[in-house]
């Protein structure tokens, strides 16, 4: 995997981690709400560091972009 879908996958994870902390602070509204967010929020956070470990792993090697 090299850094272009490193860094697309990093931004979904950044929009997935800010979409479900906006969604978790409106939880008692609408249908959306029987998601457990919190969950959602903690799998994107981690596969977030885990591609920013990965980017920054590439950058040592000395990989292009």
């Amino acid at each position: 995997m090299g850094w272009k879908l490193s860094l697309l996958l990093a931004g979904l994870a950044s929009g997935t981690l800010l979409l479900a902390g906006w969604l978790q602070a409106r939880r008692s509204i609408g249908r959306l709400s029987f998601l457990p967010w919190d969950y959602v929020m903690i799998a994107a956070a981690i596969a977030l560091i885990g591609l920013l470990g990965h980017m920054a792993i590439l950058w040592r090697d000395g990989w292009p972009i």
